[in-house]
């Protein structure tokens, strides 16, 4: 059983998480461990690997979600101004270092493939454009 100290010290690493790990883009290092984000947090591998089960999640899992989430807004952000790019250089600007890896963290996260996410986007926008008209 954890003492309260051990509960204390749990409770505040999601705020640490969100300023050291997501407002510094630190998720986007292709190769961060669980091990350096603890010591970049200022806590240590259990208590963060405690965190995150008591959130629901895994640390791959939650690195993974927040290169996703950076993957959707690099893509908006490219589709907007009409920059051309490949997913695969956005996920690895996304801090994946694997496609694969990538491929398999989105189908999960978005429940399909990035090519049907990026076709239905597209069609969307088709029909979108077709209203309007």
């Amino acid at each position: 059983m954890e003492d309260n100290f051990s509960l204390t010290a749990i409770d505040k690493i999601g705020p640490l998480l969100q300023r050291h790990c997501i407002d510094a883009l630190l998720y986007l290092q292709h190769d961060l461990t669980l091990f350096q984000l603890a010591q970049a947090i200022g806590t240590n591998r259990y208590y963060l690997s405690s965190y995150f089960s008591r959130q629901g999640t895994t640390y791959n899992a939650y690195i993974n979600g927040l290169r996703v989430n950076h993957f959707v807004n690099l893509y908006r952000k490219a589709v907007a101004v009409q920059q051309s790019f490949t997913a695969q250089q956005l996920a690895t600007q996304s801090g994946f270092h694997h496609y694969r890896t990538f491929s398999n963290a989105f189908k999960h996260q978005m429940g399909q493939t990035v090519t049907e996410w990026i076709k239905a986007g597209s069609e969307d926008k088709a029909q979108q454009g077709q209203l309007k008209t």
